[in-house]
This record gives C-alpha cells, structure tokens and sequence, in this order.
C-alpha cells in the first residue's frame, strides 16, 4: 500500500531552464578598398573642377562692344560704343574697354550689329578713297535708287540712263547703258522733292565722265551683289 509524500518533505525537483531569446548577430559586410578609393577618387575630380569652372566663369573683364547698329564703312562715334563685361575666353579676342577713345573716328570693315563686341579687323583707318581716286557727288531722285539703303564702303554700279527726248528716244544712244563700277562714300539725307546726294568714289578715269552724267541728270544706281 502506498504512501503519499509527507507535505514537510521538500521538493527536490529542478525547474525547467527560461527560454533565451534569439538574437540575430549584425551582418558585417566587407566592402572592397578598390569601391572605395573610387568613390574618394570621384569626388575629387568632381570638386576640382566644380572649383575650375566657378574661378573660369568668375573672372570678368572689361571689353568693348557695340551699342547699335552701325552699317559697313561708316565712322564710329562715342555713342555707337559701350563698356561690357564678359568671362575670359581665349577663343574671343575683344577690344579692352581701355582702347574704346581709340576707335572713334576709324570706319567699320564691315556691318556692327548691337551687342556684339568689337575686334580690332572690324575697323580701319584706310581712307575709304583711295589713291588715284576721284570722289564725284550726284544727286539722285528715289526713282533712280534701290530701295534697300545704301551703305558707305558698299560697291555700286552707275548706269548710263539719259532721258527720252520728245520723240521717244534716249538723247544720246551712243552712251546710253554704259556703266562703271564705284564705291559709295557717303549718302545724303533726303531733301523735300525725295532726291538725296551720294558721294562717290571712282577711278580717275572715270571721273569725268561720271560727272558729265551727274550734271545731266542721268545716272542710275545698281547694287553690286557681294561674291563669296
């Protein structure tokens, strides 16, 4: 017959062990050296020439440029000038701002558009007659002018046109269509009945004969297209 334990016995039995939480232990990843120089690398070069482009782009000089329009052959003056600003760029080759009293009075190679900067090509202090020239002043009414304006420096051709006589013919068949080439020096305002006086310069030759036409009033003006 069996007993049941005396409740003064002592209970000799060992509790079950806690359970211990799992911890996960961080992944250590190992990153190349060679990754990292690059990265180092890159950063470098793209600092310097961050620091390049801004000391390029930063630095600012003075030049010359134009402040309007000034067509070919004629004489710069004070207002046709202005001071700018620009990056340096040794593509460009600007007139410094120190030199602009030194082209006033020169004559312009070819047409200045405003805002472009002056170069030392887009002036001369060429006389726009030349030697063994003759500078002849005709009066032409608009009838006898292109309409697109005339230009100082600008080769024309003059054409012969003498005026019909009663009959219908030219007063002189023998000179009528004859043309010379001339440079135009200089063209006048136009005055109340739409006439305008245009200086011209022409050979030495050709000289007289010009003015016999200009005195008659038969002369006509032709634009010579540029070639090239």
């Amino acid at each position: 017959m069996s007993t049941a334990p005396s409740p003064s016995d002592p209970d000799t039995t060992r509790p079950a062990p806690a359970p211990q939480p799992l911890v996960r232990q961080p992944v250590v990843r190992r990153r190349r050296s060679s990754w990292i120089a690059l990265g180092v690398a890159v950063i470098c070069v793209c600092g310097g020439a961050g620091g390049w482009l801004y000391t390029v782009t930063s630095h600012r000089e003075p030049v010359v440029a134009v402040a309007r329009d000034v067509p070919m052959g004629a004489e710069l003056k004070a207002e046709d000038l202005i001071e700018a600003q620009i990056a340096t760029d040794p593509a460009l080759k600007p007139v410094p701002a120190a030199d602009l009293n030194k082209l006033i009075g020169k004559r312009t190679t070819v047409g200045l558009s405003r805002g472009s900067l002056m170069t030392r090509s887009s002036v001369t202090d060429e006389p726009l007659v030349k030697a063994g020239e003759q500078l002849v002043g005709v009066s032409l009414a608009s009838s006898r002018l292109p309409a697109t304006r005339l230009t100082p420096g600008q080769t024309v051709k003059v054409i012969h046109t003498p005026k019909e006589s009663a009959t219908g013919a030219a007063d002189d068949d023998k000179t009528a269509g004859q043309t010379l080439q001339a440079t135009v020096i200089e063209v006048g305002s136009a005055d109340n009945s739409g006439d305008r006086v245009v200086d011209l310069a022409v050979s030495a030759l050709d000289g007289i004969r010009l003015a016999t036409w200009a005195a008659s009033g038969e002369v006509s003006l032709v634009i010579v297209p540029v070639e090239g």
